[in-house]
């Protein structure tokens, strides 16, 4: 399969939507993220969460109704390795017209525009599928989210909320 698209330095990744059997990748991309990494995309701390709750919530995502769950995984497509799994992204339908939308980008390849890409894919997905507007909370200090959602072709409202601020990315105004 080609690369889906490079990262800043070459690394081609190859994506493609997580099907049942992804499982153990879900898996290898939360073991690959740090403290700070997992509480900015679950907002909590998961420090000290057991393996079967790990294993039990990746089977969750990786098994769910695909007429209402969608994602992607991203593999970095390396020579004389396993083309290790990298990032994910996915959304859940919360109506007809809106999802909410996540992203998860292992520590070692963070920084690489990965997870700009891969939310750029997932929301031309989403648009493709109906999806009209994406939501999410997401921490102010994210800042590496925030560098994502800057670099989206569609127009982002921001509403802070104390620490957290809710947004939302509407699939059908481009940024101009």
């Amino acid at each position: 399969m080609p690369p889906s698209f490079y990262t800043t330095n070459n690394i081609p990744i190859v994506v493609r939507p997580i099907t049942a059997a992804d499982t153990a990748y879900l898996v290898d991309i939360f073991k690959h993220m740090g403290g700070q990494s997992r509480y900015h995309r679950f907002n909590q701390t998961l420090d000290h969460i057991t393996e079967g709750r790990i294993w039990e919530e990746a089977a969750s995502i990786a098994t769910a109704d695909p007429a209402t769950h969608f994602g992607l995984l991203a593999f970095a497509d390396l020579p004389g390795d396993d083309d290790p799994p990298v990032a994910g992204a996915r959304y859940v339908m919360l109506n007809a017209e809106e999802a909410e939308a996540a992203i998860s980008v292992r520590d070692d390849y963070q920084g690489m525009q990965l997870g700009s890409q891969l939310m750029r894919l997932l929301a031309a997905e989403a648009k493709a599928r109906g999806v009209q507007r994406l939501v999410a909370s997401i921490q102010n200090s994210n800042e590496a989210v925030w560098h994502i959602l800057a670099k989206l072709p569609y127009a982002v409202t921001r509403l802070m909320v104390g620490a957290e601020s809710e947004i939302q990315i509407d699939l059908t105004i481009d940024k101009v």
